[in-house]
């Protein structure tokens, strides 16, 4: 059994049109049933007046499909009440970060994977949320911190599906070339200097995955 994962709905959209779910939460051990998600997330993430305006393409919306049918819905009971009502007044960390931020902070044990870089931002700029912060430090795992120790598996495999689907992400396609590809060092490095700045904006609440 791995650690278990709370993944937010940008992340899981991403990784579903990159086709790079399965292998991202093997990364930590963990089995798709392991993985919580947001009870929301299947309706937000295909829209009923046009099914495919997230997904953009029939195989990207069946890979994200499957995913949701096997991965476990967030029990939201789980979260503080406190530390939820705390998280909700904050201004750019919405309803779904909040939740997930909330858990994470009572569950110990598990990671939290966003790709929501605002909601990070202002958890790490309020004193309101200071406790949630905290008790996350370490444990945040963004899309650049993921991508980076992907490329160190299986890098030339994820750069085809990165630049097969250059506007999902706009970091991570420049990261990993736009009109040409970009060699494993140049990836590496871009990732880093995007992880660094975003470090210097979250503190030490980013995961570093153990070597």
């Amino acid at each position: 059994m791995g650690q278990p994962i709370l993944i937010d709905n940008d992340a899981l959209l991403k990784l579903a049109r990159y086709g790079l779910l399965n292998e991202s939460i093997a990364l930590f051990g963990c089995a798709p049933d392991e993985v919580r998600v947001l009870a929301t997330a299947k309706y937000s993430l295909f829209p009923a007046r046009n099914h495919l305006r997230l997904c953009k393409d029939e195989e990207s919306a069946a890979r994200l499909t499957e995913f949701l049918k096997v991965s476990t819905p967030l029990d939201a009971t789980l979260a503080d009440p406190e530390l939820l009502d705390a998280l909700n007044a904050v201004q750019n960390i919405d309803a779904g970060e909040s939740l997930l931020f909330a858990v994470g902070a009572t569950e110990k044990n598990t990671l939290v994977v966003t790709g929501d870089k605002r909601s990070l931002a202002a958890l790490c700029s309020n004193d309101s949320v200071a406790q949630v912060f905290s008790a996350l430090a370490g444990r945040v795992v963004s899309m650049e911190v993921l991508f980076l120790y992907l490329i160190e598996r299986q890098f030339v495999y994820v750069q085809q599906c990165v630049r097969s689907k250059p506007e999902a992400d706009k970091a991570l396609s420049i990261a990993f070339g736009v009109s040409i590809s970009a060699d494993f060092n140049s990836v590496r490095e871009g990732l880093t200097s995007y992880i660094r700045h975003l470090q210097n904006i979250t503190g030490g609440l980013l995961y570093t995955l153990p070597t």
